[in-house]
Protein backbone atom coordinates (compact mmCIF):
# COMPACT_ATOMS: atom_id res chain seq x y z
CA UNK A 1 0.00 0.00 0.00
CA UNK A 2 2.88 2.58 0.85
CA UNK A 3 4.79 1.91 -3.05
CA UNK A 4 0.54 2.44 -4.43
CA UNK A 5 0.65 5.82 -1.96
CA UNK A 6 4.30 7.12 -3.07
CA UNK A 7 3.36 6.20 -6.66
CA UNK A 8 0.33 8.42 -6.73
CA UNK A 9 2.04 10.96 -4.97
CA UNK A 10 5.01 10.90 -7.37
CA UNK A 11 1.64 11.16 -10.30
CA UNK A 12 -0.16 14.50 -8.67
CA UNK A 13 3.36 16.25 -8.24
CA UNK A 14 4.00 15.56 -11.72
CA UNK A 15 0.19 17.22 -12.62
CA UNK A 16 0.90 19.93 -10.44
CA UNK A 17 4.03 21.00 -11.98
CA UNK A 18 2.42 20.50 -15.51
CA UNK A 19 -0.28 22.52 -14.21
CA UNK A 20 1.84 25.37 -13.04
CA UNK A 21 4.13 25.12 -16.84
CA UNK A 22 0.78 25.26 -18.85
CA UNK A 23 0.34 29.06 -18.00
CA UNK A 24 4.00 30.30 -19.06
CA UNK A 25 4.25 28.31 -22.35
CA UNK A 26 0.81 29.42 -23.08
CA UNK A 27 1.70 32.88 -22.81
CA UNK A 28 5.50 32.75 -23.28
CA UNK A 29 6.97 36.12 -23.67
CA UNK A 30 11.01 37.23 -22.58
CA UNK A 31 11.95 40.42 -20.61
CA UNK A 32 15.52 39.94 -21.77
CA UNK A 33 17.16 40.23 -25.51
CA UNK A 34 20.65 38.00 -25.08
CA UNK A 35 22.09 38.99 -28.88
CA UNK A 36 22.23 41.96 -30.09
CA UNK A 37 23.63 43.43 -33.86
CA UNK A 38 26.54 43.87 -32.91
CA UNK A 39 27.31 40.54 -31.42
CA UNK A 40 25.92 39.21 -34.60
CA UNK A 41 27.62 41.48 -36.17
CA UNK A 42 30.89 40.04 -35.21
CA UNK A 43 30.13 36.50 -35.18
CA UNK A 44 28.97 36.41 -38.98
CA UNK A 45 31.97 38.22 -39.37
CA UNK A 46 34.61 36.21 -37.77
CA UNK A 47 37.66 34.16 -39.62
CA UNK A 48 36.44 31.17 -37.28
CA UNK A 49 34.45 29.10 -39.21
CA UNK A 50 32.57 27.49 -36.02
CA UNK A 51 32.22 31.08 -35.44
CA UNK A 52 30.44 31.44 -39.40
CA UNK A 53 28.31 27.90 -38.15
CA UNK A 54 27.19 29.61 -35.33
CA UNK A 55 26.31 32.59 -37.42
CA UNK A 56 24.54 30.57 -40.30
CA UNK A 57 22.65 28.31 -37.85
CA UNK A 58 21.37 31.63 -36.00
CA UNK A 59 19.93 32.83 -39.55
CA UNK A 60 18.53 29.72 -40.28
CA UNK A 61 16.26 29.42 -37.16
CA UNK A 62 15.32 32.63 -37.13
CA UNK A 63 13.89 31.69 -40.72
CA UNK A 64 12.38 28.33 -39.16
CA UNK A 65 10.61 30.39 -37.06
CA UNK A 66 9.22 32.58 -39.17
CA UNK A 67 8.44 29.86 -41.37
CA UNK A 68 6.54 28.20 -38.40
CA UNK A 69 4.24 31.00 -38.67
CA UNK A 70 6.07 33.68 -35.94
CA UNK A 71 5.96 37.38 -38.06
CA UNK A 72 3.77 35.52 -40.95
CA UNK A 73 1.29 38.10 -40.11
CA UNK A 74 3.87 40.74 -41.20
CA UNK A 75 5.46 39.13 -44.25
CA UNK A 76 6.25 36.36 -46.38
CA UNK A 77 9.34 34.77 -47.80
CA UNK A 78 9.93 33.51 -50.80
CA UNK A 79 13.65 32.42 -51.69
CA UNK A 80 14.52 30.99 -54.62
CA UNK A 81 16.35 27.59 -55.27
CA UNK A 82 19.71 27.24 -54.29
CA UNK A 83 20.07 30.01 -51.27
CA UNK A 84 22.81 28.64 -49.23
CA UNK A 85 23.23 29.78 -45.61
CA UNK A 86 26.27 31.25 -46.11
CA UNK A 87 24.79 33.09 -48.62
CA UNK A 88 22.73 34.39 -45.87
CA UNK A 89 25.45 35.18 -43.94
CA UNK A 90 26.93 37.64 -45.88
CA UNK A 91 24.04 39.37 -47.06
CA UNK A 92 23.11 39.70 -43.26
CA UNK A 93 26.43 41.59 -42.92
CA UNK A 94 25.89 43.38 -45.92
CA UNK A 95 22.34 44.86 -44.52
CA UNK A 96 24.23 45.46 -40.80
CA UNK A 97 27.19 47.31 -42.74
CA UNK A 98 24.47 49.63 -44.83
CA UNK A 99 22.44 50.05 -41.67
CA UNK A 100 24.91 50.82 -38.54
CA UNK A 101 21.71 52.46 -36.79
CA UNK A 102 20.33 48.71 -36.41
CA UNK A 103 23.27 47.33 -34.19
CA UNK A 104 21.64 47.64 -30.92
CA UNK A 105 18.90 46.23 -32.10
CA UNK A 106 17.77 42.52 -31.40
CA UNK A 107 19.75 40.28 -34.06
CA UNK A 108 16.39 38.54 -34.53
CA UNK A 109 14.55 41.44 -35.78
CA UNK A 110 17.62 42.21 -37.96
CA UNK A 111 17.33 39.35 -39.40
CA UNK A 112 14.03 39.35 -40.54
CA UNK A 113 14.32 42.98 -41.67
CA UNK A 114 17.09 41.46 -43.73
CA UNK A 115 15.19 38.48 -45.27
CA UNK A 116 12.55 40.55 -46.00
CA UNK A 117 14.24 42.98 -47.89
CA UNK A 118 15.50 40.08 -50.06
CA UNK A 119 13.20 37.62 -50.57
CA UNK A 120 9.70 38.89 -49.78
CA UNK A 121 7.61 37.24 -52.04
CA UNK A 122 6.38 39.19 -54.98
CA UNK A 123 2.97 40.31 -55.08
CA UNK A 124 0.82 39.59 -58.69
CA UNK A 125 -0.57 42.62 -60.02
CA UNK A 126 -4.07 42.50 -60.66
CA UNK A 127 -4.49 43.14 -64.02
CA UNK A 128 -7.76 43.79 -65.66
CA UNK A 129 -8.93 41.27 -68.02
CA UNK A 130 -10.10 42.07 -71.09
CA UNK A 131 -13.55 41.05 -72.47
Amino acid sequence: MRKNLKFTFLKLRKLGLLVCLLPSTVFAGSNVMFFNGSQLYNMCRDTNIVNQAACEGYILGIQDTIYSGYLAQYFDLCFPNGVTPAQLRLQTIKFMESNPNTMNFTAEGIVAKTLEGLYACKKEKNVPQKE
